[in-house]
């Protein structure tokens, strides 16, 4: 198992690496109908900007886990996906403390769809998230996990 951070690989590999996690996350498409123009239009250019990154491990060319994330005011982690074939073998753990070493907090900012409450249940408790509120911003109900207080 390998370790790589996208903005630091090379141009050839970067490409490369950029298609195949696009692959990989593009069941996003089911939940957000526009992920295709919001990774290459928002997700990517915020990693040229310095404001993100997305970490990944392989298993020789085979994606086990990833975390695309937003390091701005906002510390986000925006798709958090461990391969069905590597799940429950600690994995999750391991992308989750890489991301929040990135971000510098283990309280991030995740968004999860009500739907999909259940299968994260186990990292919520663990690490003892708390849910800041729901939304139907998107394109089904989510809650929200530590939000950070907005001064008036």
């Amino acid at each position: 198992m390998e370790k790589y951070v996208l903005s630091k690989m090379s141009d050839k590999n970067f490409s490369k690496a950029v298609l195949a996690i696009y692959l990989q996350t593009s069941y996003n498409h089911d939940q957000y109908p526009e992920y295709l123009k919001w990774f290459y239009t928002v997700n990517l250019p915020r990693i040229f900007k310095g404001e993100g990154d997305i970490i990944f491990y392989l298993d020789g060319l085979e994606i086990v886990s990833l975390s695309t994330l937003k390091n701005t005011d906002e510390k986000k982690i925006c798709t958090l996906l461990v391969n069905e074939d590597y799940q429950k073998k600690g994995y999750s753990k391991q992308i989750l403390e890489d991301s929040f070493e990135y971000l510098g907090t283990d309280k991030p900012l995740i968004t999860i769809p009500t739907k999909r409450l259940k299968e994260f249940s186990k990292i919520i408790d663990a690490y003892h998230w708390h849910e800041t509120s729901k939304t139907n911003e998107y394109y089904s109900e989510e809650v929200i996990f530590n939000a950070s207080k907005i001064k008036h």
